[in-house]
């Protein structure tokens, strides 16, 4: 298994992690005392996904004109701090594990100021419009090894 996040001590992305989208806090993503509701911040990582690929020069749908899909496979967010309606957040997202047809996305998410509200991973199975799992087609491969930290790719990061 890949390391997971540790806890935030100054709010600095680690060197996977780049910049990818701003999002303001809207009324409908909080509960009644307008704290951003935990489930709102899984629509954030969505976002996160999405920029992160088009950032790539990839965006996903590309794949799905090709029936490939990214399933999430797995789901983690841990909150630091609550966020609160018209907050102005940033979400930073990068890979930080790839095998043939698997992959992680590590996410933090932050106020305009730099504190952390949440860090979060997801990981991903590349399938098809059957649901079975698919090899990363080439060019994404090779596009994933630029983009991904040297150690995501051997040693005790990779996944298999």
């Amino acid at each position: 298994m890949g390391k997971r996040l540790a806890e935030p001590v100054s709010g600095e992305p680690t060197p996977a992690l780049r910049a990818v989208a701003k999002y303001r806090v809207l009324f409908a993503d909080c509960d009644p005392m307008r704290v951003m509701y935990y489930g709102s911040y899984f629509r954030l990582l969505e976002i996160g996904r999405a920029e992160l690929f088009r950032a790539f020069g990839h965006a996903f749908s590309c794949y799905i004109a090709r029936g490939l899909y990214l399933a999430v496979t797995e789901a983690q967010c841990r909150y630091w701090r609550p966020a609160f309606y018209d907050d102005e957040l940033e979400i930073l997202a990068g890979l930080t594990e790839v095998s043939g047809v698997r992959l992680r996305i590590d996410y933090l998410v932050k106020k305009s100021g730099g504190e952390t509200v949440a860090t979060a991973f997801t990981r991903h199975a590349v399938v098809n419009e059957q649901g079975r799992p698919v090899r990363l087609p080439a060019e994404l491969r090779a596009l994933l090894q630029e983009a991904v930290p040297a150690p995501a790719f051997g040693g005790d990061h990779r996944s298999t």
